[in-house]
């Protein structure tokens, strides 16, 4: 299965039996963190930096895990994703605790959509500061599932992560050698000069020959198609592409150069 970037959450309702002993009780009542403090999409700050420099999601993935943290409210649940879009673990928040110093907290996560007990929930500590606006821009997530326990900044980013992540790679206006325009929006829009579609980048596929995106086809059985992409000299080059033997291969030469405009 190609990795893309839409996450997607089940919907649920959760309930929790019991509390976890030992934690502080010098926190105040303003130092209090609720679940939709958190809502929204965390991205490991080590991969925003290797995708910046690089405007290649694979190339980055190399250099950093690329590595997300969502909290979505779904109904009366609020679904807990992380994965680096290669492992995946989706669990249910049930409560934020204090942990045992100030500004640090404990992610109370439930495996199933009914009652649990405290043996049975999983623990995601993280620590924090709120801006002035009293919101987490950045949390640091000691994240047991994807990141072997091992302590992380990661930054809010919003509710979706597909136009952040187009707004790094791909989005904008361009032109070719022809004069002809080309655009990428962040909401994941294409427009060529012969057609529009929508697209969806892949973030980390390990069996790819190169960086990819799925493009919206009507045309096709399967309802899409790829092109392949690279920077250059600060130019775009597109490449079309296809699937052999399960796996995405670009041709060697681009068919279009792109300028930004």
């Amino acid at each position: 299965m190609k990795k893309g970037f839409i996450l997607t959450a089940c919907c649920a309702i959760l309930a929790f039996a019991g509390a976890a002993p030992g934690l502080a009780q010098n926190q105040t009542a303003s130092d209090r963190v609720f679940i939709h403090d958190l809502e929204g999409i965390w991205m490991y700050d080590a991969y925003i930096d290797a995708l910046k420099k690089s405007r290649m999601p694979h190339k980055a993935a190399k250099k950093a895990r690329p590595m997300v943290i969502a909290v979505r409210r779904e109904g009366r649940a609020y679904p807990f994703l992380a994965t680096d879009f290669d492992k995946a673990a989706l669990m249910f928040v049930l409560d934020v605790e204090p942990d045992l110093k100030p500004g640090s907290y404990r992610l109370v996560l439930a495996k199933k959509n009914e009652p649990t007990t405290s043996s049975e929930a999983e623990i995601v500590r993280f620590k924090g500061e709120r801006d002035a606006d009293r919101k987490f821009s950045e949390l640091a997530f000691k994240d047991p599932f994807i990141m072997e326990g091992k302590w992380a900044t990661y930054k809010h980013v919003g509710m979706e992560l597909g136009p952040v992540v187009n707004g790094i790679v791909l989005a904008g206006s361009y032109k070719d050698k022809s004069g002809q325009q080309w655009m990428f929006s962040e909401t994941g829009q294409a427009s060529f000069p012969d057609k529009s579609f929508y697209f969806e980048l892949s973030i980390n596929d390990k069996t790819a020959g190169c960086e990819y995106f799925e493009a919206e086809d009507l045309t096709s059985e399967e309802g899409k198609s790829y092109y392949g992409y690279a920077w250059k000299a600060g130019k775009l080059q597109l490449f079309r592409a296809g699937i052999s033997k399960d796996r995405v291969r670009c041709e060697a030469k681009p068919f279009a150069e792109l300028t930004p405009s």
